[in-house]
């Protein structure tokens, strides 16, 4: 999608959404969620003409300048903003935010935007931490961030990392914790949950088979599940996720604490 030139003082985008793949930082994805909410405003005044019926009336010239005018208003309500962008900052934004806070690495640069869940995408920063990985000898194909969807191409934000390795292999958690879900979930196939009891919590998805039970206390040692691709999968992988204190952070901190 080509996007017109900002008016003066609004953000300046790229000429095309493309640009931003791979980028995961709190700058690109205030201006990817301004932009959505510019879109938005767009389609709203197109809805609110079509209900007046002046479109009709108007002629194509008169239609063109109107599509041109709401362009340009779609883009200056959008800086004032309708809400749409701060609902999307506040679920993408501010976890790339918290890892440039913490100084920690992140698996941003180059990795988000695999085509598809095995491994055509690696990204070589995290895969130097692989032996914090929760496989050994696992390769992470797609990291925390904007990426485009395997299954439908849009830009989506995905919130873990794939680890793409042999079907069959073990799946060890990153630190001592407990068992606190162990069965099947929509999307995410087989899943184990554990809880580590320091604010926390690892998700391990799209398993063959689990291995432990909910209540289950495990260690860095105990095979927890078997690499599969159960759920909305596209190969043999491991869907790894991280959150704290109930929000998703980069796993990539706390592999780097590991390592």
């Amino acid at each position: 999608m080509q996007i017109p030139d900002p008016m003066p003082g609004t953000v300046a985008l790229p000429k095309t959404v493309e640009e931003y793949r791979g980028r995961t930082d709190t700058e690109a994805v205030k201006a990817v969620a301004q932009e959505m909410e510019a879109m938005f405003a767009y389609e709203l005044l197109k809805a609110m003409r079509a209900a007046t019926d002046t479109s009709a009336k108007g002629g194509l010239g008169a239609n063109t300048y109107n599509s041109l005018f709401d362009m340009e208003l779609s883009r200056l309500i959008a800086k004032r903003g309708l809400g749409v962008q701060d609902m999307l900052l506040k679920g993408m934004g501010k976890k790339a935010s918290a890892a440039a806070k913490n100084g920690e690495a992140t698996a941003s640069s180059g990795s988000t935007t695999a085509p598809d869940h095995a491994g055509d995408n690696s990204d070589q920063s995290m895969n130097s931490l692989s032996e914090s990985l929760p496989i050994n000898g696992g390769t992470v194909s797609s990291g925390f961030g904007i990426r485009r969807d395997p299954f439908t191409g849009a830009l989506k934000f995905h919130h873990g990392l794939d680890v793409a390795a042999p079907e069959g292999s073990e799946i060890k958690p990153i630190k001592p914790g407990k068992v606190i879900f162990n069965g099947v979930q929509k999307g995410y196939g087989n899943m184990v949950i554990i809880d580590h009891e320091d604010g926390f919590v690892t998700k391990y998805a799209h398993n063959q088979i689990n291995m432990v039970q909910e209540g289950d206390s495990v260690d860095t040692n105990t095979v927890i599940a078997r690499v599969g691709s159960s759920g909305r999968s596209t190969g043999p992988h491991t869907h790894f996720e991280v959150s704290y204190n109930g929000k998703d952070i980069d796993p990539a901190i706390i592999l780097a604490k590991n390592t």
